[in-house]
């Protein structure tokens, strides 16, 4: 899931698929064990390479894949596929994957291990300040109270901090909206300097 997501443009389908996400999330999973899986298996190491698995270095604006959950990361894999989420890396590495393919990258996300934080020691006054932005947008009521996501929200806990940024910025100009509006409602009235703090924030919190 490398990137952030662009701009629509004329001519490809920007809103929900006319049978649903979560509809045909549910074919995905019900479609029995995995039978073929060949073209995920082929590009797995360029996933890991650009969004820094083990040791490699994420390219910048690739998100962390390791503590999301794998429903999530495969509702997000078919809506890459399918033209509901825009990005280009992501729309052309899914675009001829299987419903299979999909499923063993969900299933390989989610057995990654979480993001750790950044070494340095945290600057604590920002801290606090990400803090009271967080509680006062109630992030943890979707994101879970230690922000580690679930099955129908992503963890914000260690992620990139210019992933969480890059992507609250496209909320706030609502190049990203998605099956819900509550984060283009959420970002609207943050201004540049809240975000960044958000951003640190949670790619600073304690591992």
């Amino acid at each position: 899931m490398a990137g952030t997501d662009r701009p629509s443009r004329p001519g490809t389908r920007s809103g929900p698929h006319p049978f649903g996400l979560a509809a045909m999330v549910g074919l995905a999973l019900a479609a029995g064990p995995i039978a073929a899986q060949d073209l995920f298996e082929e590009t797995k190491e360029q996933c890991a390479g650009c969004h820094g698995v083990g040791d490699m270095v994420a390219l910048e604006g690739a998100p962390a894949l390791g503590g999301i959950d794998a429903y999530y990361a495969l509702l997000q894999l078919v809506a890459f596929r399918e033209g509901d989420r825009e990005n280009e890396i992501m729309n052309s590495m899914v675009a001829d994957m299987s419903d299979d393919d999909l499923r063993a990258a969900s299933d390989w996300i989610a057995g990654l291990d979480r993001p750790t934080p950044p070494e340095e020691e945290p600057d604590a006054a920002r801290m606090e300040a990400g803090a009271k932005l967080a509680d006062a947008n109630r992030c943890g009521s979707c994101h879970g109270a230690e922000y580690l996501g679930g099955s129908q929200m992503p963890p914000l806990r260690n992620q990139h901090e210019d992933y969480i940024l890059k992507s609250l910025q496209d909320y706030k100009a609502e190049r990203r909206i998605g099956a819900r509006a509550a984060m283009v409602e959420i970002a609207t009235p943050l201004s540049d300097d809240d975000m960044a703090t958000l951003a640190y924030y949670f790619a600073h919190l304690p591992g």
